[in-house]
């Protein structure tokens, strides 16, 4: 690695070795002492590279060559890779991917928890990491659909995508033709004009899909057409949805959604219970990891049947429900009312009757819980938003003295500086388990198990 004692120069070429790599695909390596971020390059790789940018405390590099491959890179087998923003590390293999994934977990806890000596369990991974996503929110243009490339609004048209279900590619080549044929506007967010926003695909491990249209508009025009092409195009089509989104901007869904062909749900299956999934509903994008994940909540909860928990920022109820068979009662508790009334749906449908759930702001109506019905939570489930936990809330559990907490989260640097908090208000952090429900990307989840620490 050549080193200078000079200042780096925006426009100046380095040859460096890369030894880390951050979520969002940048291979990170060091020049004057200085963190210096390469876009595409990977731990291990020798670089060349031209300075783009000098901040204060980093740069950021341009990667010209690569005069020495990580042992980690691969061929990226999508041939949309290095455009389309969907994926961050499809250049490594997913072996590496799992090991870069796991340390990136270790090293927030260490750099903004300050956690030492905490060992982090082995990642759960995919036994296949292709075609896993359940979910697509596709964009689309006069030219096709596709997603949009890495930090931009620039669409790039796609044929397929290996994140998807199979059924993803006769999506693609349906819609674009019924566009074509049917001569129907494409949105533009600068004018509010135009008809088509964009289509969401969503699809069961069954392999059936519900279509959603998303309109600038009261009602899905030339219908009867649209319906007719999505099902002779699509397989096993079983719902089809007009979401009504007349707002300016770039907001993906409206909050009105019409079924207009075939059932109104779209049935998911993890583990032995159901889900019913409408086009709003909130749901693990990954259906095979999520089991896998909540296995693992489960194996840290070690319920004995006595319990009754707190499912904190539970969404549509899943974390709750997948724990209630071997709990007291399960109260859950989200701010969002749609969410709220799913989780009580998928309460009903798998016939669980100690789970109940209650819209507020999780702080405010847990205190509420408590004082209205003189009940304290045994274990305390946290599964919050990438901006992880309301500081009002982490306080409000600190002060319970909950005996268990389980966090589940999916930023680990929010995961890190809420740890940090609840752990100097008398928890002990006992386990801590990395499940990668998003290959090909730099997101992970990971599981922690805390304990009251007696005092």
């Amino acid at each position: 690695m050549n080193e200078t004692s000079n200042p780096l120069e925006v426009g100046q070429q380095y040859s460096m070795e890369l030894i880390d790599i951050t979520h969002s695909g940048e291979g990170v390596g060091r020049l004057d002492n200085m963190i210096v971020f390469v876009d595409g390059g990977l731990p291990g790789d020798v670089v060349e590279v031209e300075i783009k940018n000098v901040k204060k405390t980093y740069a950021q590099g341009k990667l010209l060559s690569i005069s020495q491959a990580s042992p980690v890179r691969v061929t990226p087998d999508c041939s949309y890779f290095d455009q389309c923003g969907g994926c961050q590390i499809r250049h490594m293999s997913y072996p590496g991917q799992l090991k870069a994934k796991a340390k990136m977990v270790g090293d927030a806890l260490q750099r903004i928890g300050g956690f030492k000596e905490l060992e982090v369990a082995p990642i759960i991974g995919m036994e296949d990491p292709l075609r896993y996503r359940n979910k697509a929110q596709f964009k689309l243009d006069r030219k096709g659909m596709g997603f949009y490339a890495k930090r931009s609004h620039q669409l790039v048209h796609i044929d397929d995508c290996l994140n998807q279900p199979e059924s993803a590619a006769a999506a693609i080549k349906t819609i674009n033709a019924l566009v074509q044929e049917l001569n129907l506007s494409i949105y533009d967010e600068r004018t509010h004009k135009g008809y088509l926003r964009g289509v969401l695909q969503r699809t069961n491990l069954q392999g059936e899909n519900m279509i959603t249209l998303i309109i600038n508009g009261k009602e899905l025009s030339q219908r009867q057409a649209i319906i007719e092409g999505i099902v002779a195009g699509i397989p096993n089509v079983k719902s089809i949805y007009a979401n009504i989104n007349r707002e300016k901007g770039n907001v993906i869904l409206g909050k009105k959604s019409l079924c207009v062909y075939g059932a109104a749900r779209l049935v998911e299956q993890i583990g032995d219970l159901s889900f019913s999934i409408s086009p709003n509903s909130f749901f693990q994008v990954n259906s095979l990891q999520t089991e896998k994940l909540y296995d693992a909540i489960k194996s840290a909860a070690a319920l004995t049947g006595t319990e009754t928990i707190f499912d904190l920022y539970c969404g549509t109820g899943t974390i709750g429900l997948y724990l209630a068979a071997q709990a007291k009662q399960v109260i859950g508790i989200e701010s969002v009312g749609d969410a709220v009334l799913d989780a009580r749906e998928n309460a009903g449908l798998n016939q669980i009757d100690n789970a109940r759930f209650f819209l507020g702001r999780a702080e405010d109506e847990m205190l509420k819980i408590i004082k209205d019905e003189g009940v304290k939570p045994d274990l305390i489930v946290l599964d919050p938003p990438r901006k992880g936990c309301d500081e009002s809330l982490l306080q409000a559990i600190s002060e319970l003295g909950t005996p268990k907490l389980i966090y589940v989260s999916c930023n680990p640097s929010t995961l890190a500086r809420d740890l940090k908090f609840i752990t100097e208000a008398g928890y002990a952090i006992k386990t801590v388990q990395p499940v990668d429900l998003f290959p090909g990307t730099g997101h992970v989840e990971t599981v922690v198990l805390m304990s009251r620490v007696d005092k």
